[in-house]
């Protein structure tokens, strides 16, 4: 950080992020410009349907 040389990131921060908003039912939305810089969005559901319970397994 700071004056030194790049870094070389994976990214994995960012695909764990979308991983977790999409098997939530969201998505993750990125816009980048030199005036605001960079600003990811991330929507949610308010409540998704839980999945019904399987057949023979204790709720």
């Amino acid at each position: 950080m700071g004056g030194g040389p790049a870094s070389t990131s994976l990214g994995l921060g960012l695909f764990i992020a979308r991983e977790i908003t999409l098997a939530h039912g969201g998505a993750i939305t990125v816009a980048s410009d030199t005036r605001s810089g960079t600003v990811f969005t991330v929507w949610l559901p308010e409540a998704i349907s839980a999945p019904a319970p399987l057949a023979g397994c204790p709720v």
